[in-house]
């Protein structure tokens, strides 16, 4: 039997580089090999700031139109960064299986706000959105093409850490740090409760890259606490990081960034058995078990999330119950469970 040819394209970058879109298509296409389909992979990643990798991404990819018009062609990275391309496959005569694999959670948002014109949209035979929400919110926009498919990870070995029993709550943040994730919130809450004498029960630390236009004021925030840190950026890549994340009671994650859709970082603390203390902003709700695996708050709601880190503070949530319910629940987000062969079969359109 032949082997199932796809061209992939999308930010892949090299085996040292990661972040939610590098990451998740490292995994597909390892994934995609292993049920033994044939991968030509196009790497955009940093392609439309280079003028020089944007001509030789062009040039591969329609290489490869050329040479396999049969082939299922999977776009895997925002439709902003693909949608002037479709506007020329628009006009080339051969129709061919493209698959949108959508990164993020602002697709069907920019739709309605007329971003993307339907006659390139319709070019697109399946989208594969991230969470439930996202796929009917696609169908009530008249796309009745769209599968759902959870983030995923390879999961591996869960760390067993024990957890310090010293009377200090440890909690983190792991994502781009900026305002809208929810780091501002954070830091008001870190206030609020230093001001209520818990300064010496709790610390939070921050992982991540800083963006560059909140740098000083978050900077100076965390110098002006000493329970709170900076502690750069966290190397998941790396096994042996995971026994760091382990190490915490509580992962802090109050986003309300527009295009958060099933960010790998909920996954990263299920592995690690970190119970999420987040907003309810987007899929964040349909992933993360309230009073299970996490704890929801209402988003911009400042007053309720530090009300909940204090009763984690105090210990009034049972922290060791939702730390194994995260790690039970992790294995629903692994890439082989996810990526299966009925999915490889939707995706290259065989019956």
């Amino acid at each position: 039997m032949a082997q199932t040819r796809i061209v992939f394209f999308g930010g892949i970058g090299s085996s040292t580089e990661f972040g939610g879109e590098l990451t998740k298509n490292k995994e597909i296409i390892a994934r995609l090999q292993e049920l033994g389909c044939r991968i030509t992979a196009i790497d955009s990643f940093k392609s439309r700031s280079n003028k020089a990798k944007l001509l030789k991404v062009l040039f591969l990819f329609f290489k490869n139109v050329l040479l396999y018009p049969k082939a299922t062609f999977i776009f895997s990275t925002s439709f902003s960064n693909v949608y002037s391309l479709f506007k020329i496959l628009y006009w080339y005569p051969i129709k061919l299986n493209i698959v949108l694999w959508v990164i993020g959670g602002s697709l069907d948002r920019r739709i309605l706000e007329g971003a993307y014109k339907h006659k390139y949209l319709s070019m697109i035979n399946l989208f594969i959105m991230e969470g439930v929400k996202m796929k009917k919110r696609m169908v009530d926009l008249g796309f009745n093409n769209v599968w759902y498919v959870p983030n995923f990870k390879t999961i591996g070995k869960l760390p067993k850490v024990e957890k310090a029993d010293d009377g200090i709550t440890r909690f983190y943040f792991l994502s781009r740090i900026v305002p809208e994730k929810g780091c501002r919130d954070i830091l008001k809450c870190v206030e609020e409760l230093n001001r209520k004498g818990l300064a010496d029960r709790f610390v939070v630390d921050f992982y991540g890259n800083i963006d560059g236009k909140y740098e000083s004021e978050f900077s100076n925030k965390v110098s002006y606490y000493n329970n709170v840190k900076y502690c750069g950026c966290l190397q998941l890549l790396e096994e042996k990081n995971y026994e760091i994340l382990a190490r915490y009671h509580y992962m802090l994650f109050p986003t309300y960034w527009h295009g958060e859709g099933f960010p790998g970082v909920i996954i990263d603390a299920y592995k690690a058995g970190v119970p999420i203390i987040a907003s309810d902003w987007n899929l964040n709700s349909e992933f993360i078990k309230d009073g299970k695996t996490g704890i929801l708050t209402i988003c911009h709601d400042t007053e309720q999330l530090r009300i909940v880190m204090e009763n984690a503070i105090l210990g009034k949530y049972d922290q060791k119950i939702m730390s194994d319910n995260c790690q039970k629940e992790v294995y629903s987000y692994d890439t082989k469970t996810v990526i299966n062969c009925e999915l490889l079969q939707v995706i290259t359109n065989r019956k």
